[in-house]
């Protein structure tokens, strides 16, 4: 991963939090990426040092980051990130798709016939794979 990261303008998280992705970037990561780069989180918090993160940004090793989610949520008042000018915080809130809504209800009701029908369910949860 941190090869991957030399030279990288801008770095999208978007995976589950997992036992593998916990800590996926740190301290080593980010001091790979060029000063000017920008990281956007909208996997999930853990996935990235925060404390390294806002030192990098604080300190202008890294060019600004995009997040909407972090360590611990809701994101602490008293959190530095929030008066860093190169930080746009945002709610992680993507459910906001016009018909999600109903997509969801529809993929309950077919689990819903599926399970009294004694067949597999869509979309389950693999413990195996930690989503």
């Amino acid at each position: 991963m941190t090869r991957r990261c030399r030279g990288t303008d801008v770095l999208i998280l978007c995976c589950p939090l997992t036992p593998q992705t916990e800590g996926l970037i740190g301290r080593q990561q980010l001091a790979m990426l060029p000063p000017h780069a920008v990281l956007v989180n909208i996997s999930r918090g853990p996935v990235v040092d925060q404390d390294a993160l806002t030192d990098a940004l604080a300190d202008g090793r890294l060019g600004g980051a995009c997040l909407d989610v972090f360590t611990h949520e809701p994101l602490p008042a008293d959190s530095p990130l929030w008066g860093m000018d190169n930080v746009l915080v945002s709610p992680h809130s993507a459910s906001t798709v016009g018909g999600e809504n109903s997509l969801l209800t529809d993929l309950f009701l077919d689990n819903l016939d599926r399970f009294a029908r004694g067949r597999p369910l869509r979309n389950r949860y693999d413990p195996g794979r930690g989503y």
